[in-house]
């Protein structure tokens, strides 16, 4: 516990040496996590955890595995975080893969390959707030999606040897765990020997619990952002930084924060495009701090998605560049 004193320390003396700027900061974590998290995740996170409890994961294993398990060598188990990481956005690859890990759906290695390439930015983040909004420029909403497609596909494909080779996969799931999650489960599920009036009780208990799980985690969620905007507004706030300087550090930290630093630089658009591109493929320290607190319950390390967020930023970094090189 040591090791996290000195960063609370530190920002004890941000709070009370520049109160402003912090307050500042708190102040537009919060109003993004309100206006925009919520809305967007908050809906996919209930659903997902309904999805879960009643056993709606192999409906959709059955149409997405034979595409997903060809393209990123997975197997079926596996295509439920897949199309969750892609469709609905951070951290929602990262909770798929831990709710499947948690119910011995895959095994730790298969888990731990997937957090390499599941979680990303939604499409419609990626249309609505990075194409329309940063760069000001509709036409490349489509290019933004699908390179982000593309070097997520690309990065599993190189890392997929190396798990292969050095961690082979551990096909057996973890009975113990999954025998006590489906019991948990079971005592939420409607009984079809009970009376009808236990089944609604039980249905609503069910709503009830996964409504109180999304809410926890848009909690976690909103608490990062707003820390990490506060570190962004503090970095912004620092004498003589170039607003270049303070836009890259802010997007390492916090994606939309840089992404909004960003919009307001005098830059061409190209190379907007291609630091956006870094932003939103690598996510930010407050993406990964999220991810983190999404699977440390299951004891899978965040340091194979850090690892795996550095090659797709940088590989879709460079496909981006190519892109816009031959399209003009």
């Amino acid at each position: 516990m040591k090791k996290y004193l000195l960063p609370v320390i530190f920002f004890l003396i941000l709070l009370i040496t520049l109160p402003s700027i912090c307050a500042q900061g708190a102040r537009f974590g919060l109003t993004l996590w309100f206006n925009t998290i919520i809305p967007t995740l908050f809906p996919f996170i209930l659903m997902t955890n309904l999805l879960r409890d009643l056993h709606g994961i192999d409906f959709l294993e059955r149409i997405f595995a034979p595409i997903i398990t060809r393209l990123f060598k997975t197997d079926k188990s596996g295509a439920y975080p897949v199309v969750l990481g892609f469709l609905c956005g951070y951290p929602m690859g990262a909770k798929a893969v831990s709710d499947s890990y948690s119910l011995g759906r895959i095994s730790q290695r298969q888990a731990l390959y997937l957090l390499t390439f599941v979680n990303n930015p939604s499409p419609v983040y990626m249309i609505s707030y990075v194409a329309d909004f940063t760069l000001n420029s509709s036409r490349l909403a489509l290019w933004i999606v699908a390179v982000s497609l593309i070097s997520s596909l690309v990065a599993a494909r190189l890392i997929h040897p190396f798990f292969t080779r050095t961690l082979p996969w551990e096909r057996k799931p973890r009975k113990a765990q999954s025998l006590t999650l489906k019991a948990q489960s079971a005592d939420h599920l409607p009984d079809q020997n009970a009376h009808v009036q236990k089944n609604d009780t039980a249905s609503g208990n069910l709503l009830d619990t996964s409504i109180v799980s999304a809410c926890e985690l848009l909690v976690k969620i909103g608490g990062y952002m707003i820390l990490f905007s506060i570190l962004s507004q503090c970095i912004a706030a620092i004498p003589g930084i170039s607003p270049l300087a303070a836009g890259l550090i802010a997007g390492l930290l916090e994606q939309t924060t840089g992404l909004g630093l960003l919009q307001q630089m005098r830059l061409p658009l190209e190379i907007k495009t291609v630091l956006a591109m870094g932003f939103i493929c690598f996510g930010g320290l407050s993406i990964l701090a999220q991810t983190s607190s999404v699977i440390h319950r299951q004891g899978l390390s965040v340091k194979y998605c850090i690892l795996g967020k550095i090659l797709t930023a940088f590989l879709a970094m460079a496909l981006m560049t190519a892109v816009l090189t031959f399209t003009g």
